[in-house]
């Protein structure tokens, strides 16, 4: 009986299930007869839940409620829209609202010029410019493309400031930087120039190292002198950029600057050859000296003279000397001439200073007494360009006076006139 039960039940469901079907599809169908097509649908029809409190205000009929939730129902179902109905998909977040990194500066380092030391100094400080500009953010040319940009624009090395900007121009970077390199009391001196393409600087940068500290003396000036990229100012550099009415453009200026020839058979370098003759040959010395023995019977002369001289090169000098001696005779002072020939070797003590040491030899004769020699080392300093003041510290002087032999320690100061 239960079992009968059972099968009446379950057959009364399917039956119940049926009917259930055929009213949704027969109200489904009265909505769309009844709706009329071509309406808009309601803002949210495309995908999204709409805005609260924008449903109808009036209460719609039953039947045509129930049509319009099982539509719904149906929709989000698994009902694809047609294509056009909806709209495309949002952009993703990190495209919408944020602009995109501007690219890495580019700079030039032009080769460091040595003045006075050797060039493995320059290379190191190169080397240097390169890795700290590299560290600060900066792509930095290799070092062809820099030597090709140079030779495009002929530029003069060492190049100036305005110089500077025109070949980091030329090769479309935004920053270049060029250092100069000497030594002073022993330190290298170096000297850094940036300039930027903005309008901005040029920037300089000056410090002194020693050999043990260059490296990091010559990557601290760097610091100084080369911007952060942030600093850089695109829109004027653009400004820059943009020929005005009636100026070239940046290719024309370059071909106009530089015109390969047709055909070069032969490439020829030329160096204006430096002159190491002296302009000035001949000199006129007033010396004053004071001699003062070295024996067991101490003596005094002391001698007044002039001196011609003939530079035969800028270091080697030969000179005529004639003066007035006063000597320790046996019972009074006496009087006599000195007549001289020397030869005086300069050593210049730095090449960014005139200061010169003179190593003189002077052969000459005592009249009624015999030959003397002396030997002299001083220094000489320049006052202006035709004046200098000499002055011999260490002068040992051989009196040879017949059998014997006097030696005196000199001191003398003379003025030099250079004709």
């Amino acid at each position: 009986m239960c079992s009968t039960l059972s099968a009446v039940g379950r057959h009364l469901h399917t039956v119940l299930l049926v009917l259930a079907l055929v009213g949704a599809g027969a109200s489904s169908a009265l909505a769309q007869v009844e709706g009329g097509e071509g309406i808009d649908p309601p803002p949210g029809a495309g995908g999204t839940d709409p805005p609260p409190g924008t449903g109808p205000t009036d209460p719609p009929d039953s039947t045509e409620g129930e049509g319009a939730t099982e539509g719904a129902e149906g929709e989000s179902a698994g009902e694809t829209p047609e294509s056009g109905e909806a709209g495309e998909l949002p952009p993703p977040a990190d495209a919408e609202g944020e602009e995109a990194a501007p690219p890495p500066l580019q700079m030039i380092v032009i080769d460091a010029a040595p003045h006075g030391v050797a060039p493995v100094v320059g290379r190191h400080v190169t080397e240097r410019m390169r890795i700290t500009a590299q560290e600060m953010g900066y792509t930095v040319v290799d070092a062809a493309p820099t030597v090709q940009a140079a030779q495009r624009m002929q530029m003069p090395y060492p190049p100036s400031p305005a110089d500077l900007w025109r070949v980091t121009y030329v090769s479309r970077s935004q920053r270049g930087a060029f250092a100069k390199v000497w030594a002073h009391d022993g330190r290298y001196v170096f000297e850094i120039t940036v300039a930027s393409l903005d309008g901005a600087g040029p920037f300089f940068a000056r410090g002194t190292s020693g050999a043990e500290d260059l490296h990091e003396v010559v990557a601290r000036l760097m610091c100084e002198a080369l911007p952060a990229p942030a600093t850089f100012d695109r829109e004027a550099a653009e400004r820059y950029a943009q020929p005005q009415e009636g100026q070239p453009t940046r290719e024309q200026a370059v071909a106009a600057q530089w015109t390969p020839p047709e055909r070069v058979d032969r490439v020829q370098v030329s160096q204006r050859r430096v002159s190491r003759r002296p302009t000035r040959r001949f000199d006129v010395a007033l010396q004053t000296e004071a001699a003062f023995g070295t024996s067991s019977d101490f003596f005094y002369n002391h001698l007044v003279g002039l001196r011609l001289g003939f530079r035969i090169t800028h270091n080697l000098h030969i000179g005529l000397y004639g003066a007035y001696a006063n000597l320790r005779g046996r019972d009074s002072r006496e009087s006599n001439l000195l007549p001289m020939l020397q030869l005086t070797q300069r050593i210049r003590l730095s090449s960014r200073s005139d200061l010169t040491v003179p190593i003189r030899a002077s052969v000459g004769y005592l009249p009624f007494n015999g030959p003397v020699l002396r030997l002299s080392a001083g220094l000489n300093i320049p006052v202006s360009e035709r004046v200098e003041i000499g002055a011999d510290i260490l002068s040992p002087t051989f009196w040879f006076l017949g059998s014997q032999v006097e030696i005196s320690l000199n001191i003398g100061l003379e003025v030099i006139f250079r004709l």
